[in-house]
């Protein structure tokens, strides 16, 4: 059952210093994002757990509202990686810091889960993410907030899903497609094939499916406006894939931005997120400047 909790803000020194000590002793990266998630618990912000948007056990999201005080600008809606479950395993409560990161600047945040290999190939996760954006569309507006300011958001494989919804027009109707108004990938997988893992073979199988799975292959010009970040240090997704999708964009006459952050590696990119970290990378500042820009009403294309 939905549970709607506040979190008081507390001052960000102790927290940092919390965390350095944390992490002093973490010998693994699990335990770093347990303190990270944990830091992000002292916000100010109110959280509706647990919300079913399909009839599935993962059919679950976790909706993050700014400060009561606060007006919610737009929804972000975002979607973690792990390899399309190929990888390892995660769910939507290791990424409230995410969701942090972003209600302390006025947004609203949905983090869904999702079905993943291998129970499940990729029609079947493409399926679960246009639930969990429709379910966003038809009910954020009970929140408080637009439900015709959508943004996509995702890490990894999570960017592959959400870069997938706003080039792929064919995945939502209509309705919910215009009222995307950007998409954010960090360190996202957009042009990878030939695959160089097994299980990728399975996941988006069979051979004449995989061209579909490419979201380069579906660039028109005509999509929501893309925000691509990458860390130079990223030894897990090549960089092939944020230049090949950025110059099919510009090619097309589309709007899209790219960051390259020096000294950031695939974790590291989406740690910039936690509270410790925010003030060391300008990676939050990006985002909500690109987010804070295409929020606005007929806001025309900046790159």
């Amino acid at each position: 059952m939905a549970k709607i909790t506040t979190r008081q803000r507390k001052h960000r020194w102790v927290q940092q210093a919390a965390l350095l000590c944390l992490c002093s002793l973490a010998a693994c990266s699990s335990l770093k994002l347990f303190a990270v998630n944990t830091l992000a618990r002292f916000d100010d912000y109110r959280v509706v757990e647990d919300i079913a948007y399909g009839e599935g056990l993962l059919h679950r999201l976790d909706l993050y509202l700014p400060a009561p005080q606060q007006a919610s600008r737009a929804t972000v809606i975002f979607f973690y990686g792990g390899c399309w479950g190929g990888c390892m395993t995660v769910n939507k409560g290791y990424y409230r810091f995410v969701a942090q990161a972003l209600t302390a600047h006025g947004y609203a945040v949905a983090i869904a889960d999702y079905r993943r290999y291998p129970e499940v190939r990729f029609a079947a996760i493409m399926d679960d993410t246009v639930q969990a954006v429709a379910w966003v569309k038809t009910h954020i507006g009970r929140y408080g907030a637009d439900p015709d300011k959508l943004f996509l958001m995702g890490h990894s494989a999570g960017a592959h899903l959400g870069a997938m919804l706003a080039l792929n027009e064919t995945y939502l109707p209509p309705d919910i497609y215009h009222s995307i108004k950007g998409f954010v990938g960090l360190a996202g997988p957009y042009d990878f094939l030939p695959f160089t893992d097994a299980y990728q073979h399975e996941v988006f199988g069979p051979k004449e499916n995989y061209p579909a799975s490419q979201p380069v292959n579906f660039v028109q010009g005509t999509e929501p406006p893309l925000l691509l970040l990458y860390g130079n240090g990223d030894a897990t997704v090549k960089p092939v894939n944020i230049e090949s999708l950025s110059r099919k964009v510009k090619q097309a006459g589309g709007c899209v931005e790219t960051h390259v952050y020096d000294d950031l590696d695939h974790i590291a990119l989406l740690g910039a997120l936690s509270i410790p970290l925010q003030m060391r990378q300008p990676v939050l500042a990006d985002i909500v400047g690109f987010l804070d820009y295409y929020a606005q009403p007929d806001g025309l294309c900046r790159t």
